[in-house]
């Protein structure tokens, strides 16, 4: 599974910050100054065309639009991760929230033995569970 997130020029900053919370590496970076045939706009050429992480089950990918400024708003969806250990799952959340808003904080709940809610510094809106 994969799930793509698209940015409005901070593709390389949240891909960044997603390799280091996630202790992965970078799998692929490419900018649209990197394509055969280059946007004609230079200020486009350092944008992200295609960025990639994996996670255990699921590839990160990002990119920034080629039109600045119409992206506005992260809604109306959420990314789940599951874990099997409880410490790595609260840290991933507490990571995440740190520099974004921890919306529900972390707890045991009814279906499993850890669960969060939050938005990280780019809105991006997670679920962490650890059953």
């Amino acid at each position: 599974m994969a799930i793509y997130l698209y940015f409005d020029g901070e593709a390389r900053a949240a891909l960044d910050y997603y390799a280091r919370t996630f202790r992965t590496p970078i799998e692929q970076l490419l900018t649209y100054g990197e394509m055969p045939d280059p946007p004609e706009q230079p200020v486009l050429h350092r944008r992200i065309m295609h960025g990639r992480l994996s996670l255990p089950g699921q590839d990160i990918m990002v990119a920034d639009s080629r039109e600045p400024g119409v992206l506005t708003d992260l809604s109306g969806f959420a990314i789940e991760l599951e874990y099997e250990n409880l410490d790595e799952a609260r840290l991933v959340h507490a990571t995440l929230s740190r520099e974004g808003v921890d919306t529900s904080g972390f707890a045991a709940t009814f279906w499993a033995r850890g669960f969060g809610t939050c938005r990280d510094l780019f809105g991006v809106p997670w679920m962490i569970n650890c059953d």
